[in-house]
């Protein structure tokens, strides 16, 4: 893969964007990603993954501003009705990826780099990083939908008309960010949340991921009434039937 690195230890798989200098994305990485994500969906021996950037400097630069500007330069292509679907395949995929994403920021984090952390099931974050959605200098519009689930309505449109920089702890403050750590924390904390998810059952994890994706828009009652569809639906499995007679036991 030309812009992501991937290593799988005991069941975590982690996913690190890396494209000097600053991470950015461009229309072939969004492919990788979401090819890459999409295919846990197959892998069975993958229970949790780790997103993360290369680096201590920067986790996402936002979209590459030259792959841009080709891309703009190119002749309409008579194929191609929505030139902009490459992004959203990427962010949806991270968004549905079977298993747990636990995203951990380890920098600045702009425009495209906030729609991935906002996709993610669980955002850890250095104490140095920073969020903004800086498009509305370049020229662009960028991920407010996405940053209005970490940080609120308000918020998001604060940072999407102003282009301010927000960091991390006032993230984790506002419940965009569930721990900020000292940088040297960051990746020692996700490893370790991921191996507490690993650890469990993957049926129930598989089947808890999906649960919270499909009742997470719901009103209350038909969100619960879809986590306990995926309840019955986990209670037939022996794996489970074996953990609750385990429990009894303890």
């Amino acid at each position: 893969m030309s812009g992501l690195r991937v290593t799988e230890v005991d069941g975590i798989a982690e996913v690190t964007i890396d494209r000097p200098p600053v991470n950015a994305l461009s229309r072939e990485t969004y492919r990788e990603i979401a090819e890459l994500f999409d295919s846990f969906r197959t892998r069975t021996d993958v229970s949790v993954v780790i997103l993360t950037g290369a680096g201590d400097r920067v986790f996402c630069g936002g979209r590459d501003l030259r792959d841009l500007q080709a891309e703009r330069s190119e002749p309409p292509s008579p194929v191609v009705a929505d030139p902009m679907h490459l992004g959203r395949e990427a962010y949806f995929a991270v968004r549905r990826c079977a298993v747990p994403v636990v995203c951990a920021v380890n920098g600045a984090t702009v425009g495209a780099g906030v729609a991935l952390a906002a996709v993610s099931d669980i955002v850890l974050a250095a104490d140095h990083a920073t969020f903004a959605l800086t498009e509305i200098d370049v020229g662009v519009l960028g991920a407010a939908s996405f940053a209005q689930w970490m940080v609120g309505p308000g918020k998001a449109r604060r940072m999407f008309y102003t282009g301010e920089r927000v960091t991390a702890a006032e993230m984790h403050r506002l419940g965009g960010v569930e721990e900020c750590v000292p940088a040297e924390e960051l990746m020692p904390a996700a490893r370790a949340l991921a191996r507490t998810i690993a650890s469990k059952n993957p049926v129930a994890i598989r089947l808890a991921k999906a649960s919270v994706l499909a009742s997470d828009s719901l009103p209350l009652e038909e969100a619960y009434r879809t986590e306990q569809h995926f309840t019955q639906h986990l209670m037939g499995h022996a794996s489970s039937a074996a953990a609750i007679a385990g429990f009894g036991r303890t």
